[in-house]
């Protein structure tokens, strides 16, 4: 059996680029961040909308894409 490796809290602030998963994965930049472990962000097609930390994940846009995360099931 494997030990499952912890991802350490990411430390974001306005402006970062990130992916954030709703069904599927989709870029977003931060807009603010909230105390209450919530983040405003706001998605390529203009919608802005808070998520958890737990649905970010980091993004790198040299990387045109190539960085998304595997979907979660």
């Amino acid at each position: 059996m494997r030990a499952m490796a912890v991802r350490p809290e990411m430390s974001i602030s306005e402006g970062y680029t990130v992916w954030v998963w709703d069904s599927i994965w989709l870029p977003a930049v931060v807009v603010r961040r909230a105390q209450t472990g919530f983040v405003l962000v706001r998605f390529e097609h203009g919608v802005t909308c808070r998520v958890v930390m737990s649905d970010l994940e980091p993004r790198d846009l040299a990387s045109r894409g190539a960085d998304k995360p595997v979907s979660r099931r």
